[in-house]
């Protein structure tokens, strides 16, 4: 003999538990993501082609050059190039060093390039409107 209103509770059941498991997420220690913005500048100003790229990566200078974050975006053909990055901040440590590496490709070919990574985040170095200084490749 079927038990009568079984049946709701048991198909309610995979409700209940993907509403469990999302709101788990929540409390996960997940990304907590923030902004660096600026723009990628040249004392050259020598055009660039509509369709060339910026490459920004975020550098932990601590103990080498790990990467922790990094974009890749068009720059529209025209200086300077305005530029937002997006990091975890779970990756930031006060007592570490950070700065920003940059080069400016055109198809295959590396036009520029910072010369020295640029402190940023820490130790008093900006987090926001930052300019990156690049500087042209010899062909």
């Amino acid at each position: 003999m079927p038990i009568r209103g079984y049946r709701p509770v048991v198909s309610a059941a995979p409700l209940v538990l993907t509403a469990l498991l999302s709101g788990c997420s929540l409390f996960s220690g997940g990304p907590d993501f923030a902004t660096l913005s600026g723009e990628a500048v040249s004392d050259e100003q020598a055009p660039i082609a509509n369709d060339a790229r910026l490459e920004i990566r975020l550098l932990d200078l601590t103990q080498g050059r790990t990467t922790i974050a990094q974009v890749d975006q068009k720059t529209h053909g025209r200086w300077p190039v305005p530029f937002m990055l997006q990091y975890d901040r779970h990756y930031i440590d006060s007592d570490r060093r950070y700065a920003l590496s940059a080069a400016l490709h055109e198809g295959d070919n590396t036009r520029y390039l910072t010369l020295e990574p640029l402190p940023v985040l820490t130790n008093g170095a900006p987090s926001q409107q930052v300019r990156v200084p690049l500087s042209p490749i010899s062909r």
